[in-house]
């Protein structure tokens, strides 16, 4: 099995901006890490969460540099995430990804790790935005 498919299915359904794709390779129990930020658990929730986002944006033509599996099975990739917003800025971040893929090839867990502050920068929000209270990652 192949479990770089629906990392790289996910990372297709953006430049597609085909929800239902993306949402297709997530197990019911999902979890979407944005490491500066709260979790998003489940697939209903995270479904939510990037149908808000993806109102925001009229393209994102992410930029898959490497990806690879590790000798314990998670996937992991280097990205540059690109998002054309509608209000017509580009936002472009840096970001690597550790994907854990279940026996089904479905993401059971999604984390990114990016510069929360570039983010924040970029989108013209507040910089500390979004970060988890007390500023430590949860567990």
């Amino acid at each position: 099995m192949d479990k770089t498919i629906p990392v790289r299915n996910l990372v297709r359904s953006w430049a597609l901006r085909d929800l239902d794709l993306m949402m297709a390779q997530f197990s019911d129990d999902a979890v979407f890490e944005n490491v500066p930020m709260d979790l998003i658990v489940g697939k209903a929730a995270i479904r939510a969460a990037k149908a808000a986002f993806m109102d925001l944006v009229e393209a994102a033509p992410w930029e898959l540099r490497n990806i690879t599996v590790t000798g314990g099975g998670t996937v992991m990739t280097e990205r540059l995430d690109v998002f054309d917003l509608k209000e017509g800025r580009r936002v472009a971040i840096a970001v690597m990804g550790a994907f854990e893929v279940d026996g089904q090839n479905l993401i059971t867990h999604w984390r990114d790790y990016f510069d929360l502050a570039d983010w924040n920068r970029q989108m013209r929000l507040d910089p500390d935005f979004g970060r988890r209270a007390g500023g430590a990652r949860a567990g």
